[in-house]
């Protein structure tokens, strides 16, 4: 009802009102199919599902001035994290495949100050994300029922939002084209 007084108040004759009230409903319509919207994949099958990180400053030993964001940085690695992601639904389409974090983490305070960066040993692309974001680590065909990869995940972060104990689930998406 708020946009039929909006558009009313704008003085426009009444076809002109009812053609953008029909503009606004259709793109209400079509708007959501067309934008692209990942399907979570399960990683269920995955070996392991929590890990235990011992963190590092890294600079440890700097007694100079320094930034506070630099000063207080503490960097975390989990070695071998098997991985595998079952897309037997996507099998023989081309997909790309992100992976994600979510804007919450638990344990930490700040989106800005926490990056989990990766290498892998084959299928997927090395990366950073931060959370509430997601970065592309696949671009291709899927022709296996499960993809499997060993990733290095390393854990940036600024001791100064630590609210607990971190705790926080990497999410990967497929988006077939």
């Amino acid at each position: 009802m708020r946009h039929i007084i909006w558009i009313e108040c704008l003085g426009c004759p009444q076809p002109v009102r009812w053609f953008c009230i029909l503009m606004i409903l259709g793109a209400a319509l079509i708007l959501p199919r067309t934008i692209p919207a990942g399907v979570v994949l399960d990683d269920s099958k995955s070996p392991q599902k929590q890990f235990s990180t011992q963190f590092k400053w890294v600079h440890p030993a700097h007694l100079g001035p320094m930034e506070e964001d630099k000063y207080l940085l503490l960097e975390g690695t989990q070695r071998n994290v098997e991985v595998w992601l079952d897309t037997t639904e996507f099998k023989g389409q081309n997909a790309r495949i992100y992976l994600g974090l979510p804007r919450q983490i638990v344990g930490f305070s700040s989106i800005e100050h926490f990056t989990l960066r990766w290498k892998t040993n084959r299928i997927f692309i090395p990366g950073e994300v931060r959370p509430g974001n997601r970065t592309l680590i696949y671009d291709g065909s899927i022709n296996r029922d499960l993809m499997i990869d060993l990733f290095t995940f390393t854990l940036r972060i600024n001791a100064s939002y630590l609210t607990g104990e971190i705790r926080y689930a990497p999410i990967f998406e497929i988006e077939p084209y």
